[in-house]
């Protein structure tokens, strides 16, 4: 990932005429309030970008520091280093009122950290969220079947997408080396919250699925909104299942139980779930 990211800056970029005044007033325009949303995989996070999105009262929280998204932006943004990249791209996405964010990877965080000083962007100014699962077995069977399709979400989803996305064997091996990818990422999340004396707000990918309504109120309460803007009408990306998940969950916990209760005493803490009104 960190050569991917650096070759995208290899290249100085002169701006062209007409957009040195549209960049100088990205430049100028960094939003009032900013937060960044600290992503576990398969945790919904792209399901609450487009939902935080679609309000128009909170930017678009995309994963900006991604190769992937960096090269959808960077030509426009004539940025020749990460941290000034961040700040007009945040720019470039805000609301009108002046509200934009960032979906964040540990490892995109580690390999941007490499190549320029993105905590000046990502400062104590900004408003930090930490979505991840209770449910880790769940999650794992998510990746699971995700990299062994290539099928990530909603939008991809077609006749055939479908048919190779149940075609996925089970696998105990593999869905355990998942489990563990995803244990050591929240783990490297809590290294990085504690050295940098951040504590976030921690929401859940059950909470989110269950009552996006309420994450809404809580960004907007967190974020000191004046109200909480309403839920789209239509979802533009919706939660992916998998027939067969409930009967893959019940085996895997079946058969690799030791596993599963000396991870319980190695992860993070796990927050119940909180009645929110």
């Amino acid at each position: 990932m960190l050569r991917n990211i650096e070759e995208l800056f290899t290249a100085i970029r002169e701006p062209s005429a007409d957009s040195i005044e549209r960049l100088a007033a990205l430049d100028a325009g960094t939003p009032k309030i900013r937060y960044a949303i600290c992503l576990i995989p398969r945790s919904g996070s792209t399901y609450l970008a487009y939902t935080l999105r679609d309000t128009k009262a909170f930017g678009f929280p995309d994963e900006w520091l991604s190769a992937a998204r960096m090269q959808t932006e960077i030509d426009d943004l004539a940025a020749n280093d990460v941290a000034t990249y961040l700040r007009r791209v945040l720019a470039k996405h805000a609301s009108p009122n002046g509200v934009s964010g960032v979906e964040v990877a540990i490892a995109q965080v580690i390999a941007a950290r490499k190549l320029a000083k993105i905590d000046d962007v990502l400062d104590g100014s900004v408003k930090y969220f930490y979505l991840r699962r209770r449910n880790i077995v769940r999650q794992g069977l998510s990746m699971h079947v995700a990299h062994q399709s290539g099928v990530l979400h909603s939008f991809q989803m077609n006749d055939d997408a479908r048919t190779v996305r149940e075609a996925v064997m089970y696998d105990t091996q593999a869905i355990r080396q998942q489990i563990k990818v995803l244990h050591d990422q929240e783990l490297m999340w809590e290294r990085e919250f504690s050295s940098r004396h951040i504590e976030p707000d921690r929401i859940y990918y059950e909470d989110l699925i269950e009552r996006p309504e309420r994450i809404l109120r809580r960004f907007a309460n967190v974020l000191g909104l004046p109200e909480t803007p309403l839920m789209p009408p239509q979802a533009s990306i919706e939660d992916l299942g998998h027939s067969r998940r409930d009967e893959w969950e019940a085996r895997y916990r079946e058969e690799d139980a030791d596993y599963l209760e000396a991870l319980k005493l190695h992860r993070p803490r796990v927050h119940i779930s909180l009645s929110m009104t």
